[in-house]
């Protein structure tokens, strides 16, 4: 089966749709299909149309309902292919309410099939147009280990012997990265070995400009930079505890996947992408306010024994329930289902 992916990011992998598109490509490949991939940050909307025309793929699979979902939709006008889009976020979190909501709703509509990563976004979905509900499946992500090439990292940022927090995220305000460093703030006045790291790249000027200011009070704070998916894991594998403070997230973060799969700790904000990996108290803890993030925080400073329970219960609940070869076989039977109903 030949598959065309449209997505809105691929190079570099520092970004979670490029993650996610680079991940679902390979596997696919190895189930047996032919894949090509359109990246929007790299070719141009006449270049995606051109080269699938020339391609002739079975299926059209966009990645972001407005990002990607749109050029499928102009794709397939132009050529008869059918189309599918993956919900990654934004396109249901914050396009379904501003000035997009128009381009996403007529995206999604002429689409044959929806693919949400967790059943709460299926859910915002149907809130916004009842009707998509019935052609959205559920495929959670997988997960695969980053890579841990330290080589381009210049090392750790921090000594052996300090606890460090990290937070990999993208420098945008859903991301709300400036959140942790208040009531790290005080932690670090009772505990000076506390460490906070930020890295991911930057997405928002404006935003990073405040960010980059803010830091500066903060002695124990660092921020790394974007580092690549094949050197991320050095980081994962020498944090103490991971952190998503996200205000949002599409159904699941691959930064929390990646965490939990490398046995970290994570404490992650109480928001429903991540409620659908972090069960508190079990596989990792969740935070409702400043008050909770910095008691929880100081918990896993703290207790060492605290923080290998649910490193351990974190880890093999994801490896045992977001392998990337499950993943790939759910759109591969997706696949299968739109074309026999052609």
């Amino acid at each position: 089966m030949k598959i065309a992916l449209i997505t809105p990011h691929y190079y570099p992998a520092v970004r979670g749709n490029a993650v996610t598109v680079r991940r679902i490509g390979k596997y696919l490949v190895l189930r047996g299909c032919e894949v090509r991939t359109y990246s929007l940050d790299t070719v141009s909307v006449q270049e995606i149309f051109s080269g699938i025309r020339g391609y002739g793929p079975d299926l059209i699979h966009a990645f972001h309902g407005y990002t990607g979902g749109r050029i499928a939709r102009l794709a397939a006008q132009g050529t008869g292919i059918p189309y599918i889009i993956t919900l990654t976020g934004t396109d249901v979190y914050e396009a379904l309410d501003d000035s997009r909501k128009m381009d996403v709703h007529a995206a999604l509509r002429d689409a044959v099939a929806l693919v949400a990563f967790h059943k709460s976004v299926k859910k915002r979905l149907a809130e916004h147009f009842p009707t998509m509900a019935a052609k959205t499946t559920i495929i959670p992500q997988g997960v695969e280990l980053p890579g841990e090439d330290c080589s381009g990292l210049g090392g750790f940022p921090f000594p052996a012997g300090k606890f460090t927090f990290l937070l990999p995220a993208g420098l945008r305000p859903i991301k709300n990265v400036l959140f942790p460093l208040a009531p790290l703030a005080e932690l670090y006045a009772r505990e000076p070995s506390l460490r906070f790291i930020l890295a991911g790249p930057l997405l928002d000027a404006r935003y990073a400009a405040e960010v980059m200011e803010r830091l500066e009070r903060y002695p124990f704070a660092h921020y790394l930079g974007g580092i690549g998916h094949d050197a991320i894991g050095c980081l994962f594998r020498k944090a103490d505890a991971v952190l998503n403070t996200s205000l949002f997230e599409g159904g699941m973060a691959n930064s929390v996947l990646e965490a939990l799969a490398f046995g970290k700790p994570v404490l992650a904000n109480d928001i429903e992408g991540n409620r659908s990996l972090v069960k508190d108290g079990v596989t990792g803890l969740l935070y409702r306010s400043e008050d909770d993030f910095r008691e929880k925080a100081w918990r896993l400073l703290a207790d060492g024994k605290l923080r290998e329970k649910l490193g351990e219960r974190g880890r093999r609940f994801v490896l045992k329930n977001f392998p990337p070869e499950r993943e790939a076989e759910a759109y591969v039977r997706l696949y299968e289902a739109v074309r026999s109903e052609e």
